[in-house]
């Protein structure tokens, strides 16, 4: 396939940080994916903006678990799309288009989280706030806790743990997906997703125990 330049995001659509924060709606695709990915390979290329159009929701959606900032944001978005573009011989259709693009999406985030925690800072004390500090002495009962306060001493505590550690618990925890999913979206065995599970809770735990010493 001849390679094009694939244009900024924002020239599909891209969605706001409000509509981020809100969570997304999926759109039917109008005809089935794998159609236009056939007039894709005929010579329609200029066609990958719909998939673009179609897909970016779903993209965001995945993306925006590892990165909140907008334009980091469309960034890693920017970066999967290239990346499914470059590689769209490799698309089998064995799976539905979209399974194939959230694996490349995590494996981007997983980058951008390597790359950040290469060039982060340890977060101290100071920076979680008094009503979290006095939560975490005990000063102050759980109930008491507001979810963003929660929110950041738990994000503080995942900040101390290594890319793939993160990962998993995101995947697992908070999205809520299965063993068998994510170890379509890494490329991990089963075996090595409940591995790294177990021992990221472990690790989070302890991440959590430290914030009080």
């Amino acid at each position: 396939m001849t390679a094009v330049a694939v244009q900024p995001l924002a020239c599909f659509g891209t969605p706001g940080v409000d509509k981020l924060r809100r969570g997304f709606e999926y759109e039917r695709p109008v005809s089935d994916d794998a159609e236009l990915l056939q007039r894709i390979r005929n010579g329609a290329q200029e066609q990958f903006a719909e998939l673009v159009r179609r897909h970016q929701s779903h993209v965001f959606s995945i993306l925006y678990r590892y990165e909140r900032d907008h334009h980091r944001l469309e960034d890693l978005a920017q970066e999967t799309f290239l990346k499914a573009w470059r590689s769209l011989d490799q698309f089998d259709g064995r799976a539905p288009f979209q399974h194939w693009l959230s694996k490349i999406a995590v494996h981007a985030a997983l980058d951008h989280l390597r790359k950040q925690k290469r060039s982060q800072h340890e977060i101290g004390f100071p920076e979680l706030g008094e009503d979290a500090l006095d939560w975490l002495h005990g000063e102050e009962k759980p109930s008491e806790l507001d979810a963003n306060q929660a929110r950041e001493i738990l994000n503080t505590a995942m900040s101390r743990l290594s890319p793939e550690d993160k990962l998993v618990l995101t995947l697992l925890e908070i999205e809520d997906r299965s063993v068998k999913e994510i170890s379509a979206l890494t490329g991990w065995t089963s075996v090595t997703v409940r591995v790294r599970a177990l021992r990221a809770r472990a690790r989070l735990k302890k991440a959590l125990e430290g914030l009080v010493l």
